[in-house]
């Protein structure tokens, strides 16, 4: 399983992006918080499957205390 840290930061149109540090490339927004949070697992997958099919192995989760993250079951640091 791996879990990467995130960052929401709200839109000027009052909605939440989600960020990943690790994951430049996964981006999303939802309609608040829980919604992008939702959506961010989805996006996740999809870079790390991204990184897969090209033979790239998932990077290393930062370490960032008391920031919130997303996990997927789909992928392993293994992988």
């Amino acid at each position: 399983m791996l879990s990467y840290p995130v960052r929401m930061v709200p839109t000027r149109e009052g909605k939440v992006r989600i960020v990943f540090p690790d994951l430049p490339q996964a981006v999303c927004e939802g309609d608040d918080e829980e919604d992008a949070l939702f959506r961010a697992t989805f996006v996740m997958e999809m870079a790390l499957a991204h990184l897969a099919d090209h033979g790239e192995r998932p990077p290393k989760p930062s370490d960032i205390c008391g920031a919130p993250t997303v996990c997927t079951e789909k992928f392993s640091a293994a992988a």
